[in-house]
């Protein structure tokens, strides 16, 4: 009975497939983003602050990755990733309260990346300045 169990649970074991790239976005996706297309201010007039933020890479999405996670381990944050995608989470509530920032990486071209920066769970965007200055000085770009 108990090798039945077993090979029941095996066949539904679940995989996960790993991406070998991050997602590759076009001319007309980034002008989309545009903040003169940006139609949120009609529906939220309250909305003061800017939630996401975006910046531009040179270099591979591993190499960014790592810098992004190097620049927020010496912040206490705590850093999952998957599929070139990561979440950064403040376990140290700050004045302005907790801070949580999803990242995901774009590629734009083989050695030209987009990060787009989400904030989460805070009143206030000036915590996410480290992120665009702090990943651009440790890649130097």
């Amino acid at each position: 009975m108990v090798l039945r169990d077993t090979v029941i649970r095996i066949k539904h074991l679940v995989t996960e497939k790993k991406e070998e790239q991050p997602a590759a976005i076009n001319v007309f996706e980034i002008i989309s983003m545009s903040r003169g297309l940006n139609l949120e201010n009609l529906v939220d007039p309250e909305q003061e602050f800017k939630r996401e933020t975006r910046i531009t890479l040179r270099g591979g999405a591993d190499e960014i990755i790592e810098k992004i996670e190097e620049a927020a381990k010496p912040l206490d944050f705590d850093v999952q990733k998957r599929n070139y995608k990561m979440r950064l989470e403040n376990v140290k509530a700050g004045r302005k309260g907790n801070l949580n920032v999803a990242t995901e990486i774009f590629q734009v071209a083989p050695s030209l990346h987009m990060v787009q920066f989400y904030k989460k769970l805070s009143n206030s965007l000036e915590q996410v300045v480290w992120t665009n200055n702090k990943v651009k000085k440790e890649t130097g770009k």
